[in-house]
């Protein structure tokens, strides 16, 4: 057989006597051995070290339970990782939730002027819950239909994880395009119970969630405050849906430490944009919410697809100026959501009414019942309690060594474990830092106010995916897509849009304001008006035979100008699109009123009544032009806006040296110039900002920035020198008061929310 052949040859072999010595090597055969030798001991030391450096080989991965791990790649499921403690017990976070019948509890109508839902029924088991929708947060009357249902089972949470409240159910409808997007323009503060018969403590934290019954997902709704006495949680939304609350078991002597861990897999070179923020915190032109809010919902609803970093690269892979759809994508992502971040950077809310303790364990509940990075917003409050006019939005994707891991798009690319890329945090000490970020890491700002956002705050899954559909294509074809084009004095048609002056292929002015014009051509859908953005603020121009025109001021330096071609929402996929910048090399404004609305066909006016005793009532009659005095750009009866109220750098006001004192502002409805026969209803917009200090030892500048919109629905042309008229067409009287800087005010100090009951 073979196989005894096979062994007796073994075993014939094995006694056949032993083989003679080798000759010793000759010098030669020396060298060359010693050679060998020696290229394998530079392989063994070189091959693990371009491994490390080269990424393949991760040596601090947090989760590593080996000396090496390799890096992860795109992960099939969106299961956090949680060391120690709890575990997901199903993959892609699926949830499913069994309900019972639904009980109606209440349905009311809201429209632009706002309003208030309360359930004061205190046998309701959604005792406790309030909605407040601010003025011009929608321009039409929607209606609001609120009711309940007992979840008999819930699959798909993590081990440690448990309902604590009924399945909450809000339904918003209006008209066919706000059922579309299904979005308000301001944030809707929102406050819903949960069960009473849970002990709530910091051990055990309860925070509601979006349920989207079509896809098993759950989102986290964030967080502004808690009510314990009551059992209720408030936070900020742009949309509605299902909700639930969920509480989950944290071990609070590990958060105490650096021994506990959660890691959503997100990570920022293969997950987050290849772009960075091209804007700047500095300005409103940044694009960080859109950025970040789009990144986590393509991480939850595309995570088997190429990573977002590599998705819109074009051309150079080394260089992101040239990925035009990127750019297109982030800019269509925040400007939908404008009046949205308007509210964030401008309104005062009660960031920090929570503590560091439950905006900590907001995110790690929100991380672990999820398994999805979370929104966080920044703020900046100085000594005086007054908050800065800029903020930012970033996102954790996890927690290591007693430190939140951040992706921030202003560093794009960013690792697991960069020090300049964490919120420290432990349940004994709170926020022990601020956190630092701007254009780049010289060029900085400070934030000492962390809050939890949710994502649903600036948008919809379907909302995104519509720009992901229109992204796929490009952005391009004239038959869906208008063309925009700037006009200036070199083209044709001829505009008074700020030409290159100088040759650098930057438009520029010596002007403090502009008119920007243009022309908008082709798409699906004829175009009425279209929306200019000048650093993210919002104007609307009328378009007349494909032709508009917008004065809009701007600031010292470059101004980041986008045209979006919809007269439609934001989010309209079929927008045409144009971004430039126009650089102002004029002396720069040191205080601006901007008035704008909504409706065309309508005649709104903007007044001014300055401080003290000489003080001018600066409207359409009396524009205030004077050497060194603030003045009125300009009276638009057309309709939209803008107009303006300015005060250059270096002006003052009369029998006055300088601008410090408190102003009184007024919104007049004049006439209304439809055909209806009933006046429109006007949503306009107040905006102010004041440059409230300068460091003459730095250059760097404090500006204060501050918004109101209202509703007005009877104009009346009588009365209009009286700026203290009790008349219905005007609105209430805001007043701002610019003081005299004091540099200790300006200071930011810790993070203030380390106070603990």
């Amino acid at each position: 057989m073979l196989g005894e052949n096979i062994t007796r040859t073994i075993k014939l072999n094995m006694n056949l006597p032993p083989p003679p010595p080798p000759p010793p090597p000759s010098p030669k055969s020396r060298r060359k051995l010693f050679a060998a030798l020696a290229v394998v001991l530079i392989l063994i030391i070189l091959v693990p070290t371009v491994l490390v450096f080269s990424g393949a080989i991760n040596l601090g991965n947090p989760n590593n339970n080996n000396l090496f791990t390799a890096n992860p790649t795109v992960p099939v499921t969106n299961s956090p990782n949680i060391t120690p403690g709890p575990t997901t017990s199903t993959s892609n976070n699926q949830v499913t939730i069994s309900s019972g019948s639904t009980v109606s509890v209440t349905s009311q109508s809201i429209d632009a002027t706002g309003g208030t839902i309360q359930v004061t029924d205190s046998s309701s088991p959604l005792y406790g819950l309030k909605i407040v929708v601010p003025p011009a947060a929608t321009s039409e009357t929607v209606t609001f239909t609120i009711s309940y249902a007992d979840i008999s089972n819930i699959n798909g949470l993590p081990e440690t994880a448990s309902v604590a409240s009924k399945l909450i159910i809000i339904d918003v409808t209006g008209s066919p395009e706000f059922n579309q997007y299904d979005m308000f323009e301001k944030p809707v503060t929102v406050t819903l119970p949960y069960d009473s018969a849970f002990v709530d403590d910091d051990s055990s934290p309860i925070r509601f969630y979006w349920y989207d019954e079509s896809t098993g997902k759950l989102d986290s709704t964030g967080f502004l405050s808690q009510d314990k006495a009551v059992h209720t949680i408030t936070f900020e939304t742009g949309s509605f849906s299902k909700f639930v609350a969920i509480k989950v078991a944290l071990s609070l002597s590990e958060l105490s430490g650096i021994n506990y861990t959660v890691d959503t897999g997100f990570r920022p070179k293969l997950n987050g944009w290849f772009i960075p923020n091209y804007g700047s915190v500095q300005t409103p032109g940044g694009m960080c919410l859109g950025m970040v809010s789009y990144a986590k919902w393509y991480y939850t609803y595309h995570y088997a697809d190429t990573g977002l970093n590599d998705k819109y690269i074009e051309g150079d892979t080394h260089e992101w100026r040239d990925d035009a759809t990127a750019i297109q994508l982030a800019a269509r992502a925040h400007l939908a959501t404008s009046g949205i971040w308007s509210s964030l950077t401008q309104e005062e809310v009660g960031w920090a009414e929570a503590n560091a303790r439950e905006v900590g364990l907001s995110w790690l509940s929100g991380m672990i019942v999820t398994g999805e990075p979370q929104l966080i917003g920044l703020k900046a409050r100085t000594n005086s309690g007054n908050y800065l006019n800029y903020a930012h939005a970033v996102m954790t994707y996890g927690y290591s060594d007693g430190t939140f891991q951040i992706y921030d798009p202003n560093f794009p690319e960013s690792d697991w474990g960069d020090r300049m890329r964490t919120i420290p945090f432990t349940y004994e000490n709170g926020f022990n830092e601020t956190y630092i970020s701007g254009t780049t890491r010289s060029d900085s700002l400070v934030f000492n106010i962390f809050y939890h956002a949710g994502s649903k705050l600036s948008s919809t899954p379907s909302d995104y995916q519509g720009l992901y559909d229109a992204a796929q294509s490009k952005f391009q074809g004239s038959s869906t897509f208008p063309t925009v084009t700037l006009t200036d004095i070199n083209t044709t048609p001829t505009g008074t849009t700020p030409a290159d002056t100088d040759s650098d292929g930057v438009r520029d002015t010596t002007a403090t304001k502009t008119t920007i014009s243009g022309t908008i051509t082709g798409g699906q859908n004829t175009i009425t008006s279209t929306l200019v953005f000048v650093d993210n603020r919002k104007f609307t121009a009328p378009v007349v035979d494909g032709v508009f025109s917008v004065e809009v001021p701007l600031m010292t330096g470059d101004n980041d100008v986008v045209i979006l071609a919809t007269d439609a929402n934001t989010f309209s996929n079929w927008a045409g699109f144009l971004r430039d910048t126009i650089k102002c090399t004029g002396s720069p404004a040191a205080m601006t009123v901007t008035l704008t609305w909504d409706q065309g066909e309508s005649d709104v006016d903007l007044h001014v009544q300055e401080p003290g005793t000489e003080g001018r009532h600066i409207y359409y009659s009396n524009k205030g032009y004077d050497t060194a005095k603030p003045y009125l750009d300009l009276d638009n009866t057309a309709g939209y806006g803008p107009e303006h109220y300015y005060a250059v750098y270096g002006s003052s006001l009369p029998g006055a040296g300088n601008l410090y004192g408190t102003y009184q502002i007024r919104v007049q409805y004049y006439a209304d110039h439809s055909d209806s026969e009933t006046p429109q209803t006007i949503s306009w917009h107040l905006n102010v900002k004041y440059l409230a200090y300068q460091n003459q030892q730095t250059g760097q500048e404090y500006w204060v920035e501050a918004s109101r919109d209202g509703i007005l629905s009877s104009p009346s042309s009588v009365g209009t020198a009286d700026f203290y008229s009790g008349d219905s067409a005007w609105s209430s009287i805001w007043s701002i008061d610019y003081p005299t800087p004091d540099p200790v005010v300006y200071n930011i100090p810790s993070p203030p929310q380390n106070h603990f009951n």
